[in-house]
């Protein structure tokens, strides 16, 4: 009978074991993951980019027609510098009608800061490659792209995506 006894208490100790290896296992596990989403995700998180204001125009005597598209843009100060790289026109129902990315003949930035302790109001325009937006700072964003003709009063999203890949999207219509 001793001997059956030993074996449980072996049994025991050897279950223990496992499932504090397997606990430490899982505990490690979801650290590594709750760490590594950490680290990927924190400048796009804090990224509070809003889009308080735009237009849209184009000119229906070219074909394709080009869309003229400005926007204005607030970055809180208590979100990071950002930059856009991208610019979008789309339907309300999501369907793009043309998109532009930031190159240097096609895309401005103007800034307006607005934030203390510097100076009130001071405004500069960056053409070309795409600058960054300052927390506490106003930005126009003019570009311009083609596509299909789309009437006067058709209502649009212009979409601007930034340099950590969020988006801001503002609903007008083509004017």
């Amino acid at each position: 009978m001793r001997s059956r006894r030993s074996i449980s208490d072996i049994v025991a100790v050897v279950l223990l074991i496992v499932i504090a290896i397997a606990a430490a296992v899982i505990i490690y596990m979801w650290l590594s993951g709750l760490i590594g989403s950490v680290h990927t995700s924190t400048s796009a998180a804090q990224v509070k980019l809003e889009i308080t204001g735009a237009s849209v125009t184009n000119s229906t005597s070219t074909s394709p027609v080009i869309y003229k598209v400005t926007a204005t843009v607030y970055n809180p100060p208590d979100s990071p510098s950002t930059s856009i790289t991208l610019g979008e026109l789309e339907f309300t129902n999501g369907t793009l009608l043309c998109s532009q990315s930031t190159t240097p003949t096609t895309f401005t930035i103007t800034l307006t800061n607005t934030s203390p302790p510097t100076t009130t109001g001071v405004t500069f325009t960056l053409t070309g490659t795409p600058s960054s937006i300052p927390s506490g700072s106003s930005a126009t964003v003019y570009f311009s792209c083609s596509g299909p003709a789309a009437k006067p009063g058709t209502p649009v999203e212009v979409v601007l995506v930034t340099s950590q890949g969020v988006q801001v999207s503002y609903t007008t219509s083509i004017s």
